[in-house]
């Protein structure tokens, strides 16, 4: 019994450094996007560019009420709300992913994910609209930011987690259906308990 509380006590503070974590690395994520952003309004017009590899890459300040290729233009409290839902989800995400330490790369997926949703969203909600200014001008690539970038990239390393590095009892994991025990045992939760399963 003394063995068990133990461990509880180990995992509860182990889950609160995680969260901690979390909103540190959050933070840092969503205020270095705002001063990229403000440094990009304070100094540059609208429409203005400056080439930082002749023909392939530049900064070009835009701004945007939609999303990528202006999709949803001008129905920009649709996407804020859009973007709420979200990041309740990916908090609700992160919450399951606590039980076990093997979820941490998953975990600061989420996080990035959450902050670069977060960032666009302050946008919108002050802005009205979201300022881009990252543009690959030899592919005329839609210009995007930093936020964009949290999410984008890290959605498809979250996902090449999930095909390679986890299986199907870890998706269950993120899915609130199962957790991880320190002993390497799946358990399926249960409205009124729990067992374990080994499939």
């Amino acid at each position: 019994m003394k063995n068990f509380f133990e461990k509880k006590d180990m995992k509860d503070k182990a889950a609160k450094k995680s969260v901690v974590f979390a909103a540190l690395l959050s933070a840092v994520l969503i205020i270095t996007d705002q001063i990229i952003k403000y440094i990009i309004k304070s100094n540059m017009a609208v429409g203005e560019h400056i080439s930082l590899i002749k023909d392939v890459f530049e900064i070009r300040y835009v701004t945007n009420t939609g999303t990528a290729w202006s999709l949803l233009s001008g129905h920009v409290w649709l996407l804020a709300a859009i973007s709420i839902v979200i990041m309740l989800v990916l908090v609700m995400l992160y919450r399951n992913l606590l039980c076990s330490p093997i979820y941490r790369p998953l975990r600061i997926c989420l996080i990035f994910i959450f902050s670069g949703a977060a960032g666009n969203l302050i946008d919108r909600i002050f802005l009205h609209e979201v300022i881009d200014y990252l543009y690959f001008k030899l592919i005329d690539f839609p210009i995007f930011n930093f936020a964009d970038m949290c999410v984008s990239v890290t959605v498809f390393v979250a996902a090449a987690f999930i095909l390679f590095k986890y299986s199907g009892n870890d998706f269950d994991v993120l899915l609130g259906e199962k957790i991880l025990t320190p002993e390497g045992e799946y358990i399926v939760k249960r409205a009124k308990g729990v067992r374990s399963s080994d499939e």
